[in-house]
């Protein structure tokens, strides 16, 4: 049985998948330059641990900081 969603043409599905790689790519770049912001901030004390926490768990990140708080 197909997904719903399955694009089946191999060249459409190849150039689906360089465009969400070159999203992924961007996005990425996007991170890691709002990171490197943060810890300037954070750095100089312009910016408080707590709210680098909050946009941590804002951007799902928080668990790579604190691994051990997502035990169970």
């Amino acid at each position: 049985m197909s997904h719903p969603l399955m694009v089946s043409d191999p060249e459409v599905r190849k150039q689906l998948q360089l465009a969400g790689l070159r999203f992924m790519c961007t996005r990425a770049k996007w991170l890691e330059s709002e990171a490197k912001i943060l810890g300037v901030r954070l750095k100089n004390g312009t910016l408080s641990s707590r709210e680098v926490d909050a946009k941590l768990e804002e951007w799902g990140a928080l668990d790579l900081v604190y691994p051990e708080l997502m035990r169970e």
